[in-house]
């Protein structure tokens, strides 16, 4: 195909060698049909046989030569035929009565009085003295009988107009849709060249249409992934930072004091550090891992109004003292990845303990075939500009946390992740409580 793409179409000898073979048909199934129709009888051609039609349009000539005869009956019929021989283009010759003939022949002689033998492409006439004229043989235009050099350049006309005509309304048909294939083919080089952000566009033809729509789709998912993994590999390496240096900084401090406790403290911090290390570590590959894997759902059918008190009630001994959460789950069934959907509202509600005021709402209903998850707070809000921001692995609003006080900003990229495993979203909005607002659409697997 990208041979056929690069090549004029009149410089490829697969296209030279496809129209002869095109031409070679049309020439078989130009002859073939012609036989055909020839041998089909008139009732069904609604076409009288050339038999009859040249038979009939002789008549009037045999009845000049007859009248002309019977007005000289006196004379010999040979001076008669004589004499109009010049101006007739084929013999005429006088036969004796017993002169042997077809059995059609003899039928049309006796009821016509005159015949067409189609096999010799003559005409008999029957005179009143017995004898037969014989006219012809006569030259005809039956391109079916014609030689064969006629008959070849005949059916390569044909075939030639046919393949022409058949060209330009292939030309017309397809032309947008070649043209679809190479924007087509265009968007692919560039996607392998690197350039993630390029993209078929106005392909309009239904055939190539969906092709172009998962070739941007793929690009589109290509160029999320790359961008992701840059930053997640920036914003990691800005996190190792921290730890690094500060066990930098307590080697170098071990080094210098001769304190058994300070030493025995620089050591216990560098282990601290370690551990973070780890930590942060193990939960960057986790979330590689499950980023760049095909999670299976686990569906199973439960009901909301349950499912959402029970989770309420699992965080119980994590919610600050005198905190108030209110659970309001629709009482209806629906089909989730119960531990998906559990780890998505345990990582808000958990979010909403450390940033809220005094308040947060929990409200779980179904939309359809949607499961809706909405958690309010009452705290300071997102900002409008950082409300995409936080999905982002590493991303935290409060520069002030350390590893004492946080995390490392990976659980609200879980919850975005594990959303879209659930073909679903996750997104932040403004709440009426005067916070922020999470909200969380996942689809439900009911049929």
């Amino acid at each position: 195909m990208r041979q056929l793409l690069a090549k004029p179409l009149f410089f490829n000898r697969r296209i030279v060698f496809y129209l002869v073979i095109l031409l070679s048909l049309q020439c078989i199934i130009a002859y073939g049909a012609l036989l055909v129709f020839d041998s089909l009888p008139s009732s069904l051609t609604d076409m009288p046989d050339d038999h009859i039609v040249f038979r009939e349009s002789q008549r009037g000539t045999v009845n000049l030569i007859r009248m002309r005869i019977d007005e000289n009956k006196d004379r010999p019929i040979q001076e008669v035929v004589d004499e109009l021989q010049p101006y007739f283009g084929y013999p005429i010759i006088v036969l004796p009565a017993n002169t042997p003939l077809s059995k059609t022949v003899h039928q049309e002689l006796e009821k016509l009085g005159f015949s067409y033998d189609s096999d010799e492409e003559v005409i008999y006439i029957a005179l009143k003295d017995g004898h037969l004229l014989q006219l012809g043989p006569m030259v005809m235009r039956d391109i079916l009988k014609s030689n064969t050099m006629s008959l070849s350049v005949f059916l390569i006309i044909w075939a030639l107009f046919s393949a022409i005509i058949f060209f330009i309304l292939i030309y017309m048909a397809f032309s947008a849709v070649w043209k679809d294939l190479l924007n087509i083919r265009q968007t692919a080089e560039q996607l392998g060249q690197g350039n993630l952000k390029a993209r078929t566009v106005n392909v309009k033809g239904w055939l190539f249409k969906p092709l172009a729509n998962v070739l941007n789709n793929m690009g589109m998912h290509i160029e999320h992934l790359v961008s992701t993994n840059q930053t997640i590999s920036h914003a990691m390496a800005h996190e190792l930072r921290t730890p690094l240096a500060r066990m930098r900084f307590e080697l170098s401090m071990l080094e210098e004091s001769n304190d058994e406790q300070e030493r025995l403290l620089l050591q216990k911090g560098m282990g601290d550090d370690i551990n973070e290390l780890e930590t942060l570590i193990n939960a960057s590959l986790n979330y590689f891992k499950m980023q760049q894997s095909n999670i299976e759902l686990n569906l199973t059918r439960i009901s909301l109004k349950q499912w959402g008190e029970r989770i309420c009630q699992s965080l119980i001994l994590f919610k600050p003292k005198d905190f108030e959460l209110t659970c309001n789950s629709q009482n209806v069934q629906a089909t989730i990845d119960t531990n998906l959907a559990e780890t998505i509202v345990k990582n808000l509600l958990l979010n909403a303990f450390k940033y809220a005021t005094h308040k947060a709402v929990l409200n779980i209903s179904k939309q359809e075939n949607r499961v809706i998850i909405e958690i309010d707070d009452d705290g300071a809000g997102i900002p409008f500009e950082a409300r995409e921001k936080i999905f982002m692995p590493f991303a935290r609003l409060d520069t002030s946390r350390t590893r004492s006080t946080g995390g490392y900003g990976l659980g609200l990229a879980y919850v975005k992740l594990m959303a879209e495993f659930h073909d679903g979203k996750a997104f932040v909005v403004t709440s009426p409580l005067g916070g922020a607002r999470f909200v969380v659409s996942l689809k439900s697997g009911d049929e």
